[in-house]
C-alpha cells in the first residue's frame, strides 16, 4: 500500500466502476461486480469518531460537502455518533445521524461505535444523563441504519447482512469484498468494575457487568463467523483484496502501554482472528478502525511464527474528534500493492 504526501488536497482523479451501476429512480446501485469486469480502479471514502462537541458540529457540514464534491464511488463511517461525554444517547442523536448520512450523494456504509451504545449506560458520567441501556441503544441503532438490504445515503448499494447481526454486512465492489463488523472501544463491551471509575459515574452491579460480558462473547462469536465466512466467499470470487471496517482500535501490541490489561484483552481473539486470516489469503487485507482519532497506516502484524512482517496485511486508522478530515482509498487492480491511501484534510476545518 502506499501512502500519498501528507499535504495532498487535491482533486481525485475521476473513476468508472463497472460494477456500480445506476438503476433507476429508487437510487440503487449494485455492489456486486460477477461479469468478471474488475480491472476498473476506484475511489472510496473512509472517516468516523465524528462530530465531537460543538467544534465537531460545527465542522461536519464542511466535511459532508468535501465528500460530496470528491468522486468516490462510496463512503464507510468507522462509527461514534459523538464524543463520550457529549450529552445522552437520546434518539435524536441518531436521527440526526441519520439525516447527515443521508445528505452524501453517494452510498455510505454504517458500523456501530462504543459511544453509540456500549458506553450509554452512564460511562461519561452526568454529562449524560439520562443514561441508556447499551442493548437497547444498540437495536434502535439496527431498527434505523441496518433495517434493510440497502446502504444508507442518496444511491444505495445492496449489501447482504448477518442473521441477528444485521449490521455485520458483506458487499463487493470490483476486485475487492468489504466486510462491516461490530467491534467496539471500551474493550469491545466486555467490562470489569476496575476501569469503570470516575466522579459521577454510576456502580453497576455484579449481574449487569455479567450480561454485558454475555453479549459481548455471543457478538464476539458471530463476528468472528463472519469473518471467516467473508474470507471463505472472497476466495470463492477470486478477490485480489478484503476490506474490514470496525469501529475499535485494537490496540496491537499494546501500543497504547495500557497497564490494566482489563482495557483491552477483549482483542487478541480478533487479532489472531485477522492473522490467521490474512496468511491464508493470497490477496492484500486492510483493516480500518477508528476509535483513537489519530490517522495512521501501518503494518503492526507480524507472521504468526514469529517472523517478519504480515507484508499483505495493513491497519489505517481514520481522523476523529477535533479533526474533522477524512481519508481515500484508492482500489487499482493493476497495482500490485492493490490499496492507495490518501488523507483529506477538509480545508475549512484546518485551523
Amino acid at each position: 500500500m502506499r501512502l500519498k504526501d501528507l499535504g495532498t488536497i487535491g482533486t481525485l482523479t475521476s473513476i468508472c466502476v463497472a460494477a456500480a451501476i445506476v438503476v433507476g429512480a429508487g437510487h440503487k446501485m449494485s455492489a456486486n461486480n460477477d461479469d468478471g469486469r474488475d480491472g476498473d480502479s476506484y475511489t472510496i471514502g473512509l472517516f468516523g469518531d465524528m462530530p465531537y462537541n460543538a467544534l465537531g458540529r460545527s465542522q461536519y457540514p464542511a466535511l459532508l460537502t468535501d465528500i460530496n464534491r470528491s468522486d468516490v464511488a462510496f463512503s464507510a463511517y468507522d462509527g461514534d455518533l459523538k464524543a463520550g461525554g457529549d450529552g445522552p444517547c437520546s434518539n435524536s442523536l441518531y436521527d440526526t445521524a441519520l439525516a447527515n448520512f443521508n445528505s452524501l450523494k453517494r452510498p455510505l456504509i454504517v458500523v456501530p461505535g462504543d459511544n453509540d451504545w456500549t458506553d450509554c449506560w452512564g460511562r461519561y458520567g452526568p454529562s449524560t444523563l439520562p443514561y441508556s441501556d447499551p442493548e437497547d441503544r444498540l437495536n434502535f441503532e439496527r431498527n434505523l441504519f441496518f433495517a434493510t438490504d440497502r446502504t444508507l445515503g442518496q444511491h444505495t448499494l445492496k449489501v447482504t447482512r448477518q442473521d441477528q447481526y444485521p449490521e455485520n454486512q458483506r458487499w463487493r465492489l470490483g476486485p475487492v469484498v468489504y466486510l462491516g463488523l461490530n467491534v467496539q472501544g471500551s474493550n469491545d463491551n466486555f467490562p470489569y468494575h476496575d476501569t469503570e471509575t470516575g466522579v459521577g459515574v454510576p456502580v453497576r452491579s455484579d449481574a449487569e457487568i455479567q450480561r454485558q460480558r454475555n453479549e459481548e462473547m455471543a457478538r464476539k462469536a458471530a463476528d468472528l463467523e463472519w469473518l471467516s465466512e467473508g474470507f471463505q466467499y472472497a476466495k470463492r470470487v477470486h478477490a485480489k483484496g478484503v476490506m474490514i471496517i470496525w469501529q475499535a482500535d485494537p490496540n496491537f501490541n499494546n501500543e497504547q502501554h495500557a497497564a490494566n490489561p482489563h482495557d483491552f484483552d477483549a482483542y487478541p481473539e480478533y487479532i489472531d482472528a485477522l492473522r490467521t486470516e490474512t496468511e491464508e489469503f493470497s490477496g492484500q487485507v486492510v483493516l480500518v478502525h477508528g476509535d483513537s482519532h489519530y490517522f495512521k497506516v501501518d503494518k503492526p502484524l507480524n507472521h504468526t511464527t514469529g517472523g517478519g512482517v504480515l507484508g499483505n496485511f495493513t491497519r489505517v486508522e481514520t481522523f476523529g474528534a477535533r479533526n474533522t478530515h477524512w481519508v481515500t482509498a484508492r482500489i487499482d487492480p493493476n497495482d500490485p500493492n492493490l490499496f492507495e491511501f490518501e488523507p483529506r484534510i477538509v480545508p475549512a476545518n484546518a485551523e
